[in-house]
């Protein structure tokens, strides 16, 4: 829902410019019905399954109003850290929908999460297995958990984002588990009721998730005939989205109708932990054009937003459209950067854009997923605000950090 009307860019029935006015940049905006559009879309598409619980990765985007909104949709939770579960819980969440993912789950971690009752914890190695069921044993609890299995199955995106093929840091091989089957039975205080899985992000074509559930049908059947009784399947997140608009996002029409299919025929309860999906497309990063710089042929946009707001470009080379908030008819090519003291500060190169000048601002479009989320204080720089747009109304859900702010915590 940020698009050009008679030229100028709106988010929801908000010109944009006017925010620019009010927050000063930079600073994150976010519609809010896109947000709770996409949730329903994807609630529809699981519709047709008895028994779904969709978890939303709590990574993408934290922020206590937009875990408000999750849970206020009975949206749960998948999280990689305590402080995303007590975050999700303070935004009105509800324990019993959490599940914990993560390769590095701490004592105090653990001991926190079932204390708290959460739904699972999704187990990513032998020696957590073990860890988990130790610390039950002391609470005198007995807790449900997933194994997280690698399909090696291609997701086809980027190396980093790649997460369900044998030789990375997730999961466990069913050669592992066919090893430890009879120490994962022995371990009386944790229930395996579930195989989980997550073969990547950033994912448009469906045809890997249909491989890879077909591959965890089999595995399933494998682990019961071992003796274990697996009664849900966890298929993970990664549906992709448009962040160039002139290709489409995820296929969902070929998921609906291949995996969803499959998954009914399967008849196990279903979890899947959508992060970027809801997120991303909803948000955008709002910069102001500092200076235009020509040297040697090139034209440089130097803009007040940087790597430290939005580090995807540099962490993942990621594409994100540019728009200036007034579109014009005259267009140049332009390299975007930032301000940051790294050659890798940088938003594009030669881009075609409107006619910028210095003052002018620009959206950075599909930056509501890993934008703010993974944004820090580089170059002593305070993190920036968020503002939240339902329809023609705007209000602040993060106040921008001040000096005082960024530095309270250390001492001289």
């Amino acid at each position: 829902m940020i698009e050009y009307r008679n030229n100028i860019l709106m988010c929801e029935d908000i010109d944009i410019r006017e925010l620019a006015n009010t927050y000063g940049s930079p600073f994150y905006i976010y519609s809010k019905n896109d947000i709770l559009s996409k949730i329903r879309f994807l609630k529809n598409i699981f519709s047709s399954l008895d028994n779904v619980l969709i978890a939303y990765a709590v990574k993408a985007e934290n922020n206590l109003s937009i875990l408000k909104l999750m849970a206020e949709e009975g949206i749960g939770a998948d999280v990689v850290s305590i402080g995303e579960t007590l975050k999700y819980i303070k935004a009105g969440g509800k324990a019993e929908n959490v599940v914990f993912s993560g390769v590095a789950k701490t004592r105090e971690e653990i001991q926190k999460s079932i204390e708290l009752n959460i739904k699972r914890f999704n187990i990513e190695s032998i020696p957590e297995a073990i860890r988990i069921n130790d610390i039950a044993k002391e609470l005198k609890k007995r807790v449900k958990c997933s194994i997280r299995v690698n399909p090696n199955v291609d997701a086809h995106t980027h190396e980093k984002i790649t997460t369900g093929i044998n030789g990375n840091k997730f999961g466990i091989s069913i050669k592992t588990i066919k090893e430890n089957a009879e120490l994962l039975k022995s371990l009386d205080n944790i229930e395996i009721e579930s195989l989980s899985m997550h073969i990547g992000s950033q994912m448009t074509d469906a045809e890997p998730f249909y491989k890879a559930i077909l591959v965890m049908k089999d595995l399933i059947g494998q682990v019961n005939s071992m003796g274990f009784n697996i009664t849900d399947i966890d298929i993970g997140g990664g549906y992709g989205v448009r962040y160039n608009r002139d290709h489409s996002g995820f296929d969902f029409d070929k998921f609906k109708s291949e995996s969803i299919n499959l998954l009914k025929e399967m008849n196990l309860k279903v979890t899947t932990e959508p992060g970027r999906y809801f997120l991303a497309e909803s948000g955008a990063l709002i910069m102001r054009v500092e200076y235009i710089k020509e040297e040697l042929g090139r034209k440089y946009v130097i803009l007040d937003g940087g790597m430290n707001d939005y580090i995807r470009v540099a962490m993942y080379d990621a594409y994100n459209e540019i728009y200036p908030l007034v579109k014009k008819d005259n267009v140049s090519n332009y390299d975007f950067v930032g301000p940051i003291c790294e050659s890798s500060d940088f938003f594009a190169y030669d881009r075609e854009s409107s006619v910028l000048e210095q003052g002018d601002y620009v959206a950075l479009l599909d930056a509501g997923a890993y934008g703010f989320s993974m944004s820090n204080n580089y170059n002593s720089r305070p993190l920036i605000s968020q503002i939240m747009i339902d329809k023609d109304k705007h209000y602040t859900i993060r106040k921008k950090q001040t000096f005082e702010e960024m530095i309270s915590n250390e001492i001289i």
